[in-house]
Formats: C-alpha cells, sequence, structure tokens
C-alpha cells in the first residue's frame, strides 16, 4: 500500500534500538485507560527484556503514535537467531488498578478527590493531570467514600457520577490525562476538524488515508430523568429535579438518592444524566487506514452518498491494528519458524463516532460499591470533650479501616446521625454515645456515603456495667458523669426469681414534675432515710390515715402553725409530758371539758372538780403573780427550691391534663372527721 506507514517502538534507556515491531493492536476510547499489544522480534535474550518492565514506551505509526508505560512482557517463540516478545504498553492510569483502598473525602468537589488520589502514587511524579471543567461551579461532596475499590475504579465512578469524562493526548516524550465535561474540549486541539474522505473498498488502494467503510444506527433511549433526594434539615422540602428530552417523554429514569441537596444542583445533575442516556442515540461505525485518528478527536467524513453523514463527528473510539511482515522477511532464511507469510501488511482501524453536536457522557460501568451489613466504628471528638455532638445529636465517628488511630476526629469525618428508638417534635429519647465507645454503624441502601449509628456494643476497653455472666439477670441503664467521672446515674432491673429488683441511684441531685396525680402503693414496707433536711410544700389538703401506730421520734424541736383551726381527736388516752413547761394560751376562750372529773396539781398542792363538787387541797387565797409563761413563736418551714430550668421544658409540649380530679372533698370542715384513703381503690383508674 503507498500509504502504508512504517511502525516503530522505542523505549527509554533502550538506545540499541533493536525492538522490530513485527505486528500491533491497540484499543483506546475516551473514558478508558488504553492498551497497545506490539509484537516485537529482536536478537536480545529474555533476561535482558525483564529490565524493561515499567519503562516509558512510544508506538510511532504514521507521523504520530501512542505513549505509555511498559505493563508487561511475554516470551512467544525463539528461532536460531531472532526471539519473539509481545508487549503490553498501557498508560499510568491503569497501574491504579492495582491500589486498592478505603478512605474518606468530605466538603471536596470530584476534581478536588480525584488531584487527592493522584497525588498519591509514585508513577504520576512529574507527568502531566489537566482539568478542563465548566462552566458551571463543581459541587462539593459534603461526604464521597472509597470502600474497598481500586483507585481506577474509585476515579472512573466519580467521573462517571459527576458526567466528566477523560482522554489522553500523546507525544514521543509523554502523555497527558486530561478531565473535562464539555463537548467544546474536542476542539481544544483540533481547533478545525481532520478531514476524510469515504471510498468504498474496491480492491484498489487509495493514494490517502480514507474511511472506507462507514454505517449508523440509532437505538431507543431513556428520554426523562426525575432524581429525588432528602435532606434531615428540611424535612418538608421536595427535592426533586427533571429533565425532559423531545420524544417519548415516558421512558423514565427515576433515582433515588439524587445526590443533591439545592435545587439548582439537581438541575445540573438531571441534565447529566439524560445527556448520558443519550450519547449514544446515535452511533456511528466506521472502518479506515487514516493513522492520525484519536479517540476524543473531532473529524468531518466527505464524498458519502448520503450528504447527512458527511458531518462532523467526534471518536468515542479507536482500535488501531498495525502488521510489518517485512520485518520477517529479512530473517526468513534463519527463522523459517516464525511464519511471516500469515500475517497481513498495513494498518488500519476501526472506529465508533458520535455527532459533534452531542454532549458526550460516560455510561455507569462502574457501580457504587456497595456495603453488605453493618460495622462497628469508634466515637471520636475533640480532645477533654467526651460527648461531642451538633444540634441534632449527630456524632464523629472513625472506621476501623480508616488509618488514623486518634481518638480526635480525623479531617475526613463528619457527622453521622444516631438513630434513636423514639423521636417526635421536641420529645422523644436521646442517648449519645461517647468518645471512646465502639458504636454499630450500618449505611442508609448499603450507600458507604450514608452512614447512621444504630447501637453501641462492648468490648475489652468499655465493658458491660455489672460482670457477666454473674449478673445476666440485671437489665441495666447506667451513665457516667462527665466530664472525668468515675461513676454516674443508674436503673436497673434485676429479674432473679425471689430477688427481683428495680434500682434507681441518682449520682447527684434528683428531680420529679408531675403535672397531674401521683400514685404509690407500696405491698410491704417504705423505708426512708434523708441525710440532710425534708421540705414538703403541699398547696391543697393533706390527707393521711395510719391504720396502726404511728412511731415519731423528733431529736430537736417540734414547730407547728396551724392557720386556722386545729382539731385532735384520741379514741382512749392522750399524754402529754413537758420537761420544763406545758404552755396553753387562748385568745379568748380556754374550755377544759371532762365528762367525770378535772384535776390540777402544783407545788404541793391539788384542785379536783367531779360531779360531787370542788375539792382543794388548802383555801384559796387572794393575791399572787401569774406565770406569763413561754411565747408562742414557732419556726417557719424551709421554701422548696423550684426545679432547675430546662430541666424539665415544658414550653415545646402541649402537657394540658388529662386525668380527672381526685374525688375527695378539697376542704374537711372544723369538725370533721379526716377523710380515710380508700387504699382498695386507690389503684383503679
Amino acid at each position: 500500500m503507498s500509504n502504508a506507514p512504517k511502525f516503530s517502538l522505542s523505549v527509554q534507556g533502550n538506545e540499541q534500538r533493536d525492538l522490530l515491531v513485527l505486528a500491533f493492536e491497540a484499543e483506546e476510547a475516551i473514558s478508558a485507560p488504553y492498551e497497545i499489544v506490539v509484537d516485537v522480534v529482536t536478537e536480545r535474550p529474555p533476561r535482558e527484556l525483564a529490565s524493561l518492565l515499567h519503562k516509558q514506551a512510544y508506538l510511532s505509526f504514521g507521523d504520530q503514535g501512542l505513549h505509555g508505560h511498559i505493563y508487561s512482557i511475554a516470551h512467544v517463540k525463539t528461532g536460531r537467531r531472532l526471539s519473539h516478545y509481545q508487549i503490553v504498553i498501557v498508560p499510568f492510569l491503569r497501574y491504579l488498578q492495582h491500589a486498592k483502598n478505603s478512605r474518606i473525602y468530605q466538603g471536596l468537589t470530584v476534581e478536588e478527590t480525584i488531584r487527592d488520589v493522584l497525588k498519591g502514587h509514585w508513577l504520576l511524579k512529574g507527568l502531566h493531570v489537566q482539568f478542563n471543567i465548566g462552566p458551571e461551579k463543581p459541587i462539593p461532596r459534603e461526604c464521597c467514600v472509597q470502600y474497598q475499590e481500586t483507585d481506577l475504579h474509585f476515579l472512573s465512578r466519580l467521573c462517571e457520577e459527576e458526567g466528566y469524562f477523560y482522554y489522553f493526548e500523546h507525544s514521543p516524550d509523554g502523555h497527558q490525562l486530561i478531565f473535562a465535561d464539555q463537548e467544546t474540549e474536542f476542539y481544544r486541539k483540533h481547533t478545525s476538524p481532520l478531514m476524510v474522505p469515504f471510498i468504498p473498498i474496491n480492491g484498489m488502494a487509495a493514494a490517502h488515508p480514507v474511511i472506507q467503510d462507514f454505517s449508523v444506527r440509532v437505538e431507543t433511549r431513556t428520554s426523562r430523568v426525575v432524581h429525588r433526594d432528602y435532606d434531615f434539615e428540611k424535612a418538608h422540602f421536595l427535592l426533586e429535579s427533571v429533565k425532559d428530552s423531545e420524544v417519548f417523554s415516558n421512558l423514565e429514569d427515576n433515582i433515588y438518592p439524587g445526590q443533591f441537596f439545592k435545587l439548582p444542583d439537581g438541575s445540573v445533575r438531571v441534565n447529566r444524566a439524560l445527556e448520558r442516556h443519550r450519547a449514544d442515540f446515535k452511533l456511528a461505525e466506521g472502518q479506515s487506514d487514516q493513522p492520525l485518528l484519536r479517540s476524543a478527536m473531532p473529524f468531518r467524513m466527505e464524498a458519502h452518498s448520503d450528504p447527512d453523514w458527511n458531518a462532523t463527528w467526534v471518536l468515542r473510539s479507536v482500535h488501531h491494528s498495525g502488521r510489518a511482515p517485512h520485518i520477517l522477511e529479512e530473517y526468513a532464511e534463519a527463522d523459517s519458524r516464525l511464519e511471516p507469510g500469515r500475517i497481513a501488511q498495513g494498518y488500519r482501524n476501526t472506529f465508533t463516532a458520535i455527532p459533534e453536536k452531542v454532549q458526550f457522557r460516560p455510561a455507569l460501568k462502574h457501580p457504587k460499591p456497595t456495603v453488605l451489613g453493618a460495622q462497628t466504628a469508634v466515637v471520636v471528638g475533640p480532645e477533654n470533650d467526651e460527648t461531642h455532638c451538633d444540634q441534632y445529636g449527630r456524632i464523629k465517628i472513625r472506621f476501623h479501616w480508616e488509618r488514623n488511630d486518634s481518638d480526635t476526629p480525623p479531617p475526613t469525618s463528619r457527622w453521622v446521625r444516631v438513630r434513636g428508638s423514639f423521636s417526635g417534635d421536641g420529645f422523644g429519647i436521646v442517648v449519645l454515645p461517647r468518645v471512646g465507645m465502639e458504636v454499630v454503624v450500618d449505611f442508609m441502601n448499603g450507600n458507604p456515603d450514608d452512614p447512621i449509628v444504630i447501637g453501641c456494643v462492648p468490648n475489652n476497653v468499655n465493658p458491660t456495667p455489672y460482670e457477666l455472666p454473674a449478673n445476666k439477670t440485671k437489665s441495666v441503664f447506667r451513665s457516667r458523669s462527665s466530664p472525668d467521672g468515675t461513676a454516674g446515674n443508674e436503673l436497673h432491673l434485676d429479674d432473679k426469681s425471689g430477688d427481683e429488683l428495680i434500682y434507681l441511684h441518682a449520682q447527684r441531685d434528683m428531680e420529679q414534675l408531675v403535672q397531674n396525680d401521683l400514685r404509690i402503693e407500696v405491698g410491704n414496707e417504705r423505708l426512708e432515710t434523708i441525710k440532710g433536711k425534708s421540705t414538703t410544700v403541699i398547696k391543697g389538703d393533706e390527707h393521711r390515715t395510719v391504720t396502726q401506730d404511728r412511731k415519731v421520734n423528733l431529736a430537736a424541736g417540734d414547730n407547728l402553725n396551724v392557720a386556722n383551726n386545729s382539731h385532735t381527736r384520741v379514741g382512749q388516752v392522750l399524754v402529754v409530758e413537758a420537761g420544763v413547761e406545758v404552755h396553753f394560751t387562748g385568745g379568748q376562750n380556754l374550755v377544759f371539758d371532762a365528762g367525770e372529773s378535772f384535776s390540777m396539781k402544783a407545788g404541793g398542792h391539788h384542785l379536783l372538780m367531779n360531779s360531787a363538787g370542788i375539792f382543794t387541797s388548802t383555801a384559796i387565797l387572794p393575791g399572787g403573780v401569774p406565770i406569763p409563761g413561754s411565747p408562742v413563736n414557732p419556726l417557719s418551714p424551709g421554701a422548696v427550691n423550684p426545679l432547675v430550668a430546662g430541666h424539665f421544658d415544658v414550653s415545646r409540649q402541649d402537657l394540658t391534663t388529662r386525668a380527672t380530679p381526685l374525688t375527695a372533698s378539697s376542704r374537711a370542715s372544723a369538725s370533721a372527721t379526716p377523710k380515710a384513703c380508700d387504699l382498695d381503690n386507690l389503684f383503679s383508674d
């Protein structure tokens, strides 16, 4: 063929240039690492070729070529003078398929995340990576997790999710990796498309490179995209974005979660999702002998019988094939076993292409990994903050697979919601895991970007409150004073048969607020020990019934102040004894009423009154001075301190009283018997 290009392979450090190209196959496409398989012959022994592994190589065909790194070398066969080898050349990006990792990125754009991944590889030092992203401002991701993915899979997935594509530019000195998101990128280097005429295969060789075969197919694709998402900080706000194409709008792709929390961001995502679905709606396939064709390159076809196809197209993929059997012919006599006759000569390629007006978006070929089941993690927080949370009770955690063993939050740590058993508008149950605890983490829909804490588990550092299995019948809720506490509050239920117990311990203070009634029934004894003072304020009546004896021992004084009447009734004997003085004072009257007799005794004399008369031990004499006695000055009880503000926040609750008032009379007449407590019906409600 008059236009057949010459093939050559140059390798970094190989000054002898003794690797002669016999044949090659190269596959390149947008958003995919290319692969070049080159068959070479050389007089070198196999042990010398192994030193070329990972070296840079440039395969030249025509006026240009493809650059990469030697990924593998395989010995095919050896003749008397020549050895046949197969060399695989790939871009540096391909090496990332051997680097598997799990890590968290927070608050970064996809571009920033990709840059961080790439900078960790020694192979990229000195090599150029370019980002041509715009004009939309990139959307930072609140959380982006690489979970048990190779770096190549992770980068490819991010590009596919974001609608970015990448391709390569080649030179003898290296290759560049370029990320972009607009179709105008294809014209950045190629300001005008390459003109390639169409001449069908007719058995005659053309004088210049041509397209020899070309066909177009159209295929049904999704025509409507709906993205929905949910933001718990805007729980009543519908996050939905919709994008329709011009035809068959009922072919809908409804996606949840849509990975957006602002409607403008959702609009960008649905637009790109629809562009992805429609990217290959119209696809051209062809064959040519033009060695300048490269993926992501525009070309314009000429001279086709269908004028609609004589247009500008953008190459999605190109498969290059080259054969140079004349290399073997030079050594045919010595190395006949290499069979030169079976290899056809020349260069050709096959390709796929899309119309230039179509916005290319890569297909979703790299799915996000799914976390199968729950994991455990460790709660982390700032130094000296044992309970670290935000206004929603979210905490920060460190997974065991993160490469950070500190109890302080790593830079990649994010706020994680904590599941509760009950949560409503200002009411519910809140128990926050503390720094250092091991928590169980599940993932919403298996999404590693969306963890949720569902519980805690003990370990050797954080054992159970009571030793097990010795205390296996106890159900325990024990807290720990914070910060730097060694004890805390506790409620435990012991269900051991014969020793059933409910135990409540307050490490410091305890407050109770009952909006209506409090009823307590004790089947046997009630024992109370108060080591300080006891103050009770009853703003209504007090009714108390003791069916047997009452025994009260006051080690000091007794003060009783009755604002109205005081009635005491004793069924048999009332005995009052004072070591010094008994003083009765009546503001108007002082009445002693005895049914049979009245007796007074003082100073060796006595006075007796009964039905028979009044009797004295001596005559009653005029004069004398009355003893004033001690004044009446009972001490007032101490005030009850109000509940600490915030301990019982009733401002956010509807605490309308639901129970009916007690049926006992709220007042008792001065002469009435105190109302007996109905113990049998006390708990009937």
